[in-house]
């Protein structure tokens, strides 16, 4: 449909669209629920991993296996900014994220403070474009979320 709706818009020309989508919010403090967050999680979401006992999560008996993961995910995401002249010196970032069972993305929610305003543009753009091209490289029986922090030093 998006295709037909662009073809009628530009003419004969064609032009290639992707279909996914992905929520991208920044968040005021890391205690807030979105309305994203409250549809995802109403949707089925589990959380994915947690370290307090009483609490349930997807990845249950894969700790090990997810840790490395979620680690890997956001230590790259880091290097990408790094990569692109966003070396950010200081302070941290708080996420969560939610990913469909393939590991795509669907939503990244994000707490950052202590940035210029240039800084800040890129930053969104980075993460943006990062969130929306990687897969988290671990198998799930069904959709989830995380939450943590990147620290930057």
């Amino acid at each position: 449909m998006y295709k037909f709706i662009l073809f009628l818009f530009f003419g004969w020309g064609y032009v290639q669209i992707s279909q996914a989508q992905i929520v991208f919010q920044m968040l005021p403090d890391s205690n807030t629920l979105t309305d994203a967050d409250k549809q995802l999680m109403q949707e089925g979401y589990m959380l994915a991993y947690s370290n307090m006992t009483s609490e349930t999560y997807l990845f249950k008996g894969r700790e090990e296996e997810w840790k490395k993961c979620w680690t890997n995910l956001l230590h790259q995401f880091n290097r990408t900014l790094k990569q692109n002249g966003l070396n950010i010196l200081s302070g941290s970032n708080y996420n969560r994220i939610y990913f469909r069972a393939d590991g795509t993305v669907v939503a990244y929610l994000y707490c950052l403070s202590g940035l210029d305003h240039d800084q800040e543009i890129l930053f969104k753009r980075l993460a943006f474009s990062y969130f929306s091209n990687t897969k988290i490289a671990i198998a799930a029986p069904g959709n989830y979320w995380q939450y943590g922090t990147l620290k930057f030093e």
